[in-house]
């Protein structure tokens, strides 16, 4: 009984690991990515979200990326559907609730068409947690 449940487990596995394919080369030049907001905008955008979520926004020590093209994936349950525009990479260092800095953390947004879709700190390991 063990052996069929492992068995079973293991083939639901391979089954959504296989709908885990990005996109294409060809449908990534292609992809819509909306209309491109501005450096200064997005760089805005973000500190507005820094504003409300950051214990001491006002000692946030911030050193933005330029933006560039890029994608997230849905989650295998959801088809995998790609979403395109413009990401911007950010570094952040602010005060905790002890008055210390934490050390510089990696976020990252995504615009489109002007707005802010999606925003991302960037875990040790490398996961994407929602922030917004």
């Amino acid at each position: 009984m063990r052996f069929v449940l492992v068995l079973l487990l293991a083939g639901v596995i391979g089954a959504l690991s296989g709908c885990a394919a990005p996109p294409t080369r060809q449908e990534i030049d292609s992809a819509d990515y909306g209309e491109q907001i501005s450096q200064a905008d997005a760089e805005a955008k973000a500190k507005e979200v820094f504003a409300r979520t950051l214990k001491d926004p006002y000692t946030a020590q911030i050193s933005f990326g330029q933006l560039y093209k890029g994608y997230t994936l849905t989650a295998p349950l959801q088809g995998r559907k790609a979403s395109y525009g413009y990401m911007l990479d950010v570094m952040v260092n602010a005060k905790n609730s002890y008055g210390g800095y934490v050390g510089a953390k990696p976020y990252r947004f995504m615009f489109r068409n002007g707005r802010l879709v999606e925003g991302w700190r960037i875990s040790d390991g490398g996961m994407l947690i929602p922030i917004i």
